[in-house]
């Protein structure tokens, strides 16, 4: 409106200032006409207010997804894939869905303080139970590293990571290994989320595993311990247990080639280093 000139003109004696404050009169006026309007057809509806129908014909749609099976795969891919770049995707995907995982969360909560099952199977407790050593549930590929790599390269990448991993900080793997840009390990860092949420969601869903509390944890808590916690049960416990050691079997036979690359390239005195002496 300001381009199109439709403002309240004043004499040219008036200080600049004044007349600037004058100009934006119309437009101010126009858009709490505008929303007045809005305002009072929403308040004619259902939804009362637009809030309400945002909440209603958007979040909540978008809640059922992203707290879905499905939405849980698309969650854990989105992440792992933007890994798969170097891009930090955690703190993006989270901000987003967090809002409704904290609903469920809140559902969870009030269901176990009074006295009934949680009704929710995907919170971010859920992904927390996943993430074993950060995105792509590296602390399996640490430890797949730890007991097969036989290059002197991934061996001390293993012991430099495992540290960092146990608290499901996974840099120095993603970058030392690595597994950024690197179309082997991509596969199975991009596939071992997926059977981990379809394994544990399955096991909480017929009851095998105790669903999350609504207990929040901090996100470097050691695996098998948060499990234990955010359940308040064994069950979570033996659920990291076992997708820790489905998450190395799928990491392995990928390992193994990238092993044997960098043990082809090794020069033979690294190789004699690593040989015990002998008289």
């Amino acid at each position: 409106m300001l381009r199109q000139n439709w403002v309240i003109k004043m004499p040219d004696g008036v200080p600049p200032a004044v007349q600037k404050s004058f100009a934006a009169l119309i437009p101010s006026l126009l858009i709490l006409i505008i929303a007045l309007a809005v305002r009072v057809l929403f308040a004619k509806t259902d939804y009362h207010t637009i809030h309400q129908f945002v909440y209603e014909v958007l979040a909540t749609p978008i809640r059922h997804f992203g707290t879905s099976y499905i939405g849980a795969l698309f969650t854990c891919f989105s992440i792992t894939s933007l890994w798969s770049v170097g891009i930090n995707s955690g703190s993006m995907v989270n901000g987003i869905l967090r809002p409704f995982w904290m609903e469920n969360q809140m559902d969870n909560l009030a269901a176990t303080q009074a006295g009934m099952p949680p009704p929710h199977v995907v919170t971010e407790q859920f992904y927390d139970m996943i993430w074993m050593g950060g995105a792509g549930a590296t602390l399996s590929l640490v430890i797949a590293m730890l007991l097969f790599a036989r290059s002197q390269h991934i061996k001390n990448v293993s012991r430099l990571a495992v540290g960092s991993s146990i608290f499901n900080i996974n840099e120095p793997v993603l970058f030392g290994l690595p597994v950024i840009m690197n179309p082997v390990m991509l596969i199975p860092f991009n596939l071992v989320p997926l059977v981990l949420v379809t394994v544990q969601y399955i096991a909480m869903s017929i009851g095998m595993v105790a669903t999350t509390t609504g207990v929040y944890i901090p996100w470097t808590l050691p695996p098998v311990v948060s499990g234990f916690i955010v359940t308040g049960h064994l069950s979570g416990a033996v659920i990291q247990l076992i997708n820790l050691c489905i998450g190395a079997l799928i990491y392995l036979p990928f390992l193994k080639v990238v092993d044997r690359q960098y043990r082809a390239n090794e020069s033979p005195a690294q190789v004699t280093e690593r040989k015990p002496a002998t008289e």
